[in-house]
């Protein structure tokens, strides 16, 4: 038993010489760059600057050569290096003097290279899978590489006329039209009043004139930005990856600055930094031929990612130092974890609990909900009541702990669940407190990803 490589074609990655990039991106006076005006002010001129920045740098990284994405000669004995040494000395020998004899020696090199190298990696193999145990520094790597299904290619996916997309192109073209679809509109909004007005109140508000709120971009802001960046995501349609903005001199960053002030000033986010390489994944336990099986990945460009993060600082000292944000609100924000909000629940039971109330929970769950946004705000506390799911004498009646489970929009699901004080909780507190009048209590929660 060799070691698991799942008959995966050989990868191989482009090696580039970051330290000729690096000296190379000190320069300036380049046509790309002589192109940007002084003073960036429009959105013309903010496309232009991303143009020309993002020419510049590749045609600056644009010398690359690729090798075998993994190699472990180093690794080998040294009789294995001799003799790999000796038969690239053969084929340099039957290639300048191609008689038999020296072909036919390179050839048998080759052979024996061959055959000694699977040797010595089913003998690694098996003395790794006597010692491993859970201490050992390979272990967790092993039991993935054991786990993970061999590599298959995308077969032929199954389009919505039952006809089959079998090229790279057809299936690329069937993925796409399959996420469209998952992402559009299947039925008719359910409140149009309500997303009309809300459309017209975001009109109403994008149309005043833009405050000078937010501070402006500090050139050492995205300094500490670009040392964060993890170099090894992948980069976007513009092939700019975090390692070759590592090697960002001060006069590119400054530029980078300047056309970041530039975006917020105009309140614009490029059109360049919005296209995205989507990569299908496949989802486990799915058939492999529908395209629906199949989960988008978005590569974007590192640059746009890098505005993004700028932006989420700036919101979120805006929002949060203004107090803007509810308490309640526990989605993508500091010091708000799950653990927390469970225990305010818990809190919200205990005290009812404690003072002879009733506790209702609507817990939503909105299917897709991040690629149907515009769909979530009619889902609500409004539907559920519309439905009349649970009357107030069906409240009284209910049990201790009721939880039902009711689907109040096709793509959205509701689960009520209510907490009421036991008999003997409600003895004990009536012998404490006295008769008190029951009340409700009613706490919903947002919608799963918000």
């Amino acid at each position: 038993m060799g070691p698991p490589d799942g008959g995966r074609p050989i990868p191989f990655r482009k090696i580039t010489n970051w330290k000729r990039v690096s000296t190379a991106l000190e320069k300036i006076d380049t046509p790309n760059l002589n192109s940007i005006p002084n003073d960036i002010a429009s959105t013309d001129e903010i496309d232009l600057a991303i143009g020309a920045l993002t020419n510049h740098v590749r045609t600056v990284v644009e010398s690359e050569r690729e090798v075998p994405a993994s190699s472990d000669r180093r690794k080998f004995p040294p009789d294995i290096l001799e003799l790999i040494r000796a038969k690239n000395a053969a084929l340099r020998r039957a290639s300048a003097y191609p008689t038999p004899e020296y072909r036919s020696r390179a050839r048998a090199l080759q052979r024996e290279v061959k055959a000694r190298v699977r040797e010595f990696r089913n003998e690694s193999w098996s003395d790794l899978m006597e010692e491993i145990k859970p201490s050992h520094k390979a272990f967790w790597a092993v039991t993935k590489a054991l786990k993970t299904e061999g590599y298959t290619p995308i077969p032929p996916l199954k389009k919505p006329d039952n006809s089959e997309a079998i090229d790279d192109a057809e299936i690329a073209e069937c993925l796409a039209d399959s996420i469209e679809t998952q992402c559009s509109h299947a039925s008719p909004p359910h409140d149009i009043a309500h997303i009309s007005r809300i459309e017209e109140e975001v009109l109403q508000k994008t149309s005043l004139e833009p405050k000078d709120d937010l501070a402006p971009v500090s050139l050492s802001e995205v300094q500490t930005l670009v040392k964060s960046l993890n170099t090894r995501k992948a980069p976007g349609l513009d092939g700019i990856s975090n390692k070759a903005i590592k090697c960002f001199s001060i006069p590119l960053l400054s530029l980078l600055v300047a056309i970041f002030n530039a975006c917020i000033k105009n309140c614009y986010f490029p059109p360049a930094w919005k296209e995205a390489e989507v990569i299908g994944i496949h989802k486990p336990g799915k058939p492999r031929d529908l395209p629906a099986s199949y989960r988008p990945i978005s590569l974007l460009s590192g640059l746009g990612k890098l505005f993004e993060k700028i932006l989420k600082t700036l919101l979120s000292d805006h929002l949060l130092g203004k107090s803007l944000i509810i308490d309640e609100q526990f989605g993508f924000r500091p010091a708000h974890s799950c653990p927390q909000q469970v225990l305010r629940l818990v809190e919200y039971v205990s005290e009812g609990f404690e003072t002879e109330r009733s506790t209702v929970a609507v817990f939503f769950d909105v299917a897709k909900a991040f690629d149907r946004q515009t769909d979530i705000s009619h889902l609500g506390m409004s539907a559920l009541t519309r439905q009349d799911v649970l009357s107030e004498q069906e409240f009284l009646k209910a049990p201790p702990s009721l939880s039902a489970v009711l689907r109040v929009h096709k793509r959205c699901t509701a689960t009520v669940v209510v907490w009421r004080p036991t008999r003997v909780i409600r003895g004990r507190y009536r012998a404490l407190y006295g008769n008190r009048n029951r009340s409700t209590r009613f706490t919903s929660s947002p919608p799963e990803g918000h």
